[in-house]
């Protein structure tokens, strides 16, 4: 396979150093800190990163810590170094993502240790009791200094979007507009027209000029979201608006100068889209000059009470043993899974949670947790409604959509006495 130079991201956070990770293979937990400067890797005792694998060679590759990414260097391996796929002798790889030597795939990723906690709980409306979620939060306030774009990588429901408008909410930007232009949705004809915007007259329907996405945030921020599932035939068009910061809209003569920050979101590894030929290699240099995780609901327990305070509203005073409950059960669907949880069941309504995948069928363990958080929700929402009306049972049955008699026997299976 041929050798090819890739250039990477220039702007990104200040250096605050970088954790070099073997993730596959015989790495043996072995983790070094690169914190300045340049470092090697190889096979060789005599290397700052041993990798015990045949396939590396003695002096393999060396690691340069630049700001905001590392620049590693095939030092002329046998076996080489790859980046998405292809073999390079230099090249910038982001924080946050992977390159392999031989056979072993070597994770860069940020320091993650105490000093990187926020005094804060919250930030700009984002729950963050949980020590990953205020890591999170203090990497985010750096990147809020700066104008480099992001990514945010993390499962599906997990909050991908809160944590982009909490950084723009944190920017100097934060007076100007938050819009969402949502990959997995831009298709058909008008998909161009949706970015770029169009006059009046440049094609069938185009009865009035309009204003495309980042025209319409201009001073603001633009969230791509699901950006590894954007069409192909758009990645070229908006590579060139990431170049120059200036558009034209469909059927016009005259470039418009746009000053946007941008941020994306995915639920993968942008790298495994380009391997997959599904993201412009390109592409990803403009936009992953810094990658952030964002994790699961539950990695983050000590969030769930605070979020589910959120969602119930200050009215709504959830019990303690409600709180327990919600915190004891696994929340695949992540924190959206909780809120359509939260809103379901305070309308008296029935709580249904993701449907297990593959047709699996969760444990009686798992079927009680449920039945347990959907009762204790009951409850505290039944109890709220009694208090807004009184006790006026003909009006919480109103509210409810419910009849009296089945409003009486939810008073006397959960205990509810008036004061």
């Amino acid at each position: 396979m041929s050798r090819t130079n890739f250039t990477g991201p220039t702007q990104s956070l200040s250096d605050e150093g970088a954790l070099i990770e073997p993730v596959e293979l015989e790495a043996n937990g072995v983790v070094l800190r690169l914190e300045q400067g340049m470092v090697l890797a190889g096979s060789s005792s005599r290397s700052d990163l041993v990798l015990d694998d045949r396939t590396v060679s003695g002096r393999h590759a060396t690691f340069e810590l630049l700001p905001g990414a590392v620049r590693v260097r095939d030092l002329g391996s046998r076996n080489g170094v790859k980046f998405l796929g292809a073999k390079v002798e230099s090249v910038v790889v982001p924080i946050g993502a992977s390159v392999t030597l031989g056979k072993t795939v070597v994770q860069l990723r940020r320091p993650a240790d105490g000093s990187a906690v926020p005094a804060t709980d919250d930030w700009h409306a984002l729950v963050a009791r949980s020590l990953v979620m205020r890591q999170l939060v203090w990497r985010l306030e750096r990147a809020a200094k700066t104008d480099v774009s992001v990514v945010l990588r993390g499962p599906t429901g997990a909050g991908k979007e809160a944590v982009a408008r909490a950084l723009h909410a944190a920017s100097a930007r934060a007076k100007g507009p938050f819009v969402v232009f949502d990959g997995a949705g831009a298709r058909g004809d008008l998909l161009e027209s949706e970015l770029f915007g169009h006059v009046k007259g440049a094609f069938t329907g185009a009865v009035l000029a309009k204003a495309g996405v980042l025209e319409l945030a201009h001073g603001g921020t633009v969230l791509f979201d699901n950006v590894d599932q954007m069409p192909m035939e758009l990645q070229p068009k908006l590579l060139r608006f990431l170049e120059e910061r200036t558009l034209r809209r469909i059927g016009d003569t005259k470039t418009k100068a746009v000053d946007v920050r941008i941020v994306s979101t995915t639920q993968r590894g942008l790298e495994r889209a380009v391997e997959h030929r599904e993201l412009r290699e390109d592409l990803f240099y403009r936009l992953a000059a810094v990658v952030l995780d964002v994790p699961a609901l539950h990695q983050r327990r000590e969030d769930i009470a605070p979020l589910a305070k959120k969602f119930a509203g200050p009215k709504v005073k959830l019990s303690a043993s409600t709180l327990a409950s919600l915190e004891a059960h696994p929340w695949p669907g992540n924190a959206r899974e909780l809120k359509h949880a939260v809103e379901r069941s305070l309308t008296l309504g029935t709580w249904e949670p993701a449907k297990p995948v593959d047709g699996a069928t969760p444990d009686t363990d798992l079927k009680a947790a449920r039945e347990k958080v959907s009762g204790a929700f009951e409850a505290d929402a039944l109890k709220a409604l009694l208090e807004k009306h009184r006790w006026n049972v003909a009006a919480v049955a109103r509210e409810a959509k419910m009849a009296r008699s089945h409003l009486y026997t939810l008073i006397s299976k959960h205990g509810l006495k008036r004061g």
